[in-house]
């Protein structure tokens, strides 16, 4: 108590005209930054975007607001040295140590300006990729431990240095379970299981991925939700990435009259092998048309199919555009239908039709095809 009273007597015998100067210098470093270290760095800007290279437009764009920020800095210092602050005795601080600490903080602001999304970081790893967040944040991390630590030195403050290393890092991460999402986290970006853009589902969610922190990832559910997911529990889900295939399935089964003549169900067949095999946006690897089922009810013919287009409008435009074909193959045979089904429920096991298991067995003849090609 004694010792601030000390300093307050000395800051009263200050003249205030000294005050008035050192306000006068942190109003012209003001001015300076607003008209002139911008429109120098507006300059330098224009300049470099001219350049091929993107390295130095992201140096010039980190570098801008830590100048601005030293130059206020450094006016500040200019102040506390005209109005005598060395001689106020507050413990350790002197004005050069002040001085030491901008310049370390002007530092570590220019680096980790390097690691934001405009920085040519961001442009290396490419934008869709969920490296780049942890990178970012890992580099941030230590920028800001290294700065922390270098100002602690300057104060002599050996013991906090030594409680930020990684195990006081770790230590802290684990609190509210912190550090199993990091891990988490960790998993997600090791294994890529998807990037920032696919479309995923877990058990519990369907969506878009957008964005993926340390904490968390955020999915942009299809009733434009947004749901937050921690890391730990995301790492430990199945998931599956709709977004990574390049191939996607249509199958069906209709029935036709029991009445109809064989010859007319071998040419509807025969057409509409024809028809998908000559479509451009269906993959010819694995195309069934099969007279599968003989019933009271009638004949049942399935098909089975992959189409390249993952568009899921323009999936379905396919999926129409083969439905309104085969229709006119029907007719054009005079071959009629019993009903047309799309969902193959217990009536249809009854009869002998189990589309799960056929579409398993397809499912093990395509991996087996796959497999070959990559061979």
């Amino acid at each position: 108590m004694e010792k601030i009273e000390d300093i307050i007597k000395v800051l009263l015998k200050i003249s205030i005209s000294k005050y008035i100067v050192a306000l006068i210098i942190i109003i012209i470093s003001i001015f300076i930054n607003k008209y002139l270290v911008t429109k120098i760095f507006d300059y330098s800007i224009r300049f470099v975007k001219k350049t091929k290279n993107y390295v130095d437009d992201s140096v010039v764009r980190a570098l801008e607001k830590p100048i601005k920020l030293y130059v206020t800095f450094y006016s500040i210092y200019i102040s506390l040295k005209f109005i005598g602050f060395d001689g106020l005795n507050v413990n350790n601080i002197t004005s050069n140590r002040l001085k030491k600490i901008f310049i370390v903080i002007a530092i570590c602001y220019f680096f980790y300006n390097l690691t934001l999304e405009n920085s040519f970081i961001y442009r290396k790893i490419k934008k869709r990729d969920i490296v780049f967040p942890f990178v970012s944040i890992v580099i941030r991390l230590l920028i800001v431990v290294i700065g922390i630590s270098c100002i602690a030195k300057e104060f002599g403050f050996t013991g906090f240095i030594t409680g930020l290393g990684i195990s006081g890092i770790a230590f802290a991460l684990m609190a509210q379970d912190a550090f199993s999402n990091l891990f988490g986290g960790f998993v997600i970006v090791l294994e890529r299981p998807f990037a920032i853009g696919d479309w995923i589902q877990t058990s519990d969610i369907e969506g878009i991925v957008e964005d993926i922190t340390f904490r968390s990832t955020k999915i942009k559910t299809f009733s434009m939700a947004v749901a937050t997911i921690p890391n730990s529990k995301l790492a430990n889900e199945n998931i599956i990435n709709w977004s990574q295939r390049n191939l996607r399935r249509i199958h069906f089964k209709f029935i036709i009259k029991f009445n109809t003549p064989v010859e007319s169900i071998k040419k509807c067949l025969e057409r509409i092998k024809e028809l998908l095999n000559n479509h451009e946006k269906i993959d010819k690897e694995l195309i069934v048309v099969s007279f599968n089922e003989l019933s009271t009810y009638g004949f049942g013919v399935f098909i089975y199919f992959y189409t390249n287009e993952l568009n899921y409008v323009k999936y379905e435009g396919i999926k129409e555009e083969i439905n309104i074909e085969i229709l006119r193959i029907l007719r054009d045979e005079k071959v009629e239908l019993m009903f047309l089904n799309f969902n193959f429920g217990a009536s249809n096991m009854n009869r002998g039709f189990n589309c799960e298991t056929q579409c398993s067995e397809l499912e093990s003849i395509r991996n087996i095809t796959e497999e070959e090609r990559r061979q």
